[in-house]
């Protein structure tokens, strides 16, 4: 619904703000679903998703700007307010900036266009540095891979930014 609603406004900040669309969707799939089977037990009420990243992919498709994915995420961290000041939704934050980081270099990538610009890059990349030096996803597992992702992402950013 939300990706036929953007398309059919075509994104207009009017009346799809990205920002606060964003957050609506994130706050959703806290709230409803988990993506880790194990944490079923702790919360009945949770419905099982396996796919992480939808609610980034949703504006992905529609086309919107990366730019305004990132500043999204980041403000959420930073705010802390709920639902997102439990680790566990920290950790949700954290892989989707990630994510939205690595789709955004790869679209780069396809299309031959710098990453995002300097100043970008200096901000993205000092951003990364803090949130990943926070210890937030130093478990084993899927948490491994992931810190190692923003790794390989922060270093990318950086290489951008100089």
């Amino acid at each position: 619904m939300v990706e036929r609603l953007g398309r059919r406004v075509n994104l207009s900040e009017n009346i799809f703000p990205v920002n606060i669309v964003l957050q609506m969707l994130l706050q959703y799939d806290v709230l409803n679903y988990t993506h880790d089977p194990s944490s079923l037990g702790h919360n009945a009420n949770l419905l099982l998703c396996s796919n992480l990243t939808w609610p980034i992919d949703v504006f992905i498709k529609l086309g919107a700007p990366f730019e305004a994915l990132i500043a999204t995420l980041e403000a959420m961290w930073y705010a802390q307010e709920q639902p997102f000041k439990a680790t566990g939704n920290r950790k949700l934050l954290l892989k989707w900036m990630i994510y939205t980081v690595e789709q955004w270099r790869d679209s780069s990538r396809r299309q031959g266009a710098p990453f995002g610009g300097s100043e970008n890059a200096i901000g993205l990349a000092d951003c990364l540095r803090v949130l990943l030096a926070n210890g937030e996803l130093s478990g084993g597992g899927d948490d491994a891979t992931w810190a190692e992702r923003g790794r390989v992402v922060r270093g990318y950013v950086e290489e951008a930014a100089r």
